[in-house]
């Protein structure tokens, strides 16, 4: 065997050892724990937890907009309109920290894959 076939024989096991390394059940939920992976884990669980209270807020200022005399309609509404906002931007939020976070771990592969 010479040098040659030596080394493209490496390199095809180096690279169907990076394939199973990053060949992974991808499902959604998995795609979301990556959010908790990073240094920043707690940050993400704090945004979940701001998510689920505003969800809680928006039902309750929906509730309060359909159950409101004439005169209280526009405080609530107004009040279901921003909860909603901020849900909104608090969800998009948490899933730009995931895309950071899967975006970091898709580098560190592409770089392991062009160091071999």
């Amino acid at each position: 065997m010479n040098s040659d076939e030596k080394i493209k024989q490496d390199l095809q096991q180096q690279a169907k050892a990076l394939d199973d390394l990053m060949r992974d059940q991808s499902s959604l939920a998995d795609y979301l724990k990556m959010g908790f992976a990073s240094n920043f884990g707690w940050l993400v669980k704090l945004g979940y937890g701001i998510a689920i209270i505003l969800s809680i807020l928006m039902f309750y200022c929906g509730y309060q907009f359909f159950n409101a005399s004439p005169d209280n309609e526009l405080f609530w509404g107004i009040c279901l309109m921003l909860s909603f906002n901020a849900q909104i931007a608090t969800k998009l939020w948490v899933f730009m920290q995931i895309n950071r976070n899967h975006l970091a771990k898709e580098i560190r592969y592409l770089e392991l894959r062009l160091k071999s």
